[in-house]
C-alpha cells in the first residue's frame, strides 16, 4: 500500500502538494517541504516493511505517518472542508475522506502488530518453520 501510494504521488507532487493545502493545516512552505518528503518516504517504508526490515522502527513511523493522515481528514470533515479527493494515492485516484478513514484504521492496527509481535502474525516464516517442526 505504502509503496504504490508513494509511486502515485511521486508522479505527479504538484497535485500531491495542492491536495495538502486543502486540508489547511500547515503553511504553504512546509506543506511543500511535507509533499515532497512523504512521497519518497512512503515507499522506503513499504519496501522496508515487505522486506521485514527495521520492522520496530517501520512500523512506527508508518503508524505515524497513517495517523497525520487521519488526524487531517478528521479535522477537515469536522470544519466542514470541501475535499473531492483525499490525495491519498496521488491524484488519478480519486477516494473521499471518509472512505478513507476505515483503510487508516486497519493500517494503525497492522503497524501496531508489526511493532509488538514483529510482524510474527502475518510473516510466513515462523508460520512454516512451525509447520515443518510438526511434520518431523
Amino acid at each position: 500500500m505504502f509503496i504504490f501510494a508513494g509511486a502515485t504521488k511521486v508522479v505527479n507532487i504538484d497535485d500531491f502538494i495542492d491536495a495538502i493545502n486543502e486540508y489547511d493545516i500547515l503553511p504553504s512552505a512546509l506543506a511543500t517541504v511535507y509533499g515532497h518528503v512523504l512521497p519518497y518516504l512512503e515507499i522506503v517504508l513499504g519496501i522496508f516493511l515487505v522486506l521485514g526490515l527495521f520492522l520496530r522502527f517501520s512500523s512506527v513511523v508508518s503508524g505515524l505517518v497513517v495517523l497525520s493522515f487521519s488526524i487531517a481528514k478528521i479535522q477537515a470533515m469536522i470544519r466542514g472542508l470541501d475535499i473531492d479527493s483525499c490525495g491519498c494515492l496521488g491524484s488519478e485516484v480519486h477516494l473521499l475522506v471518509a472512505q478513507t478513514l476505515p483503510v487508516d484504521v486497519v493500517l494503525l492496527a497492522l503497524a501496531a502488530q508489526i511493532f509488538f509481535h514483529r510482524g510474527e502474525f502475518l510473516a510466513p516464516g515462523p508460520w512454516l518453520s512451525r509447520l515443518l517442526k510438526r511434520s518431523k
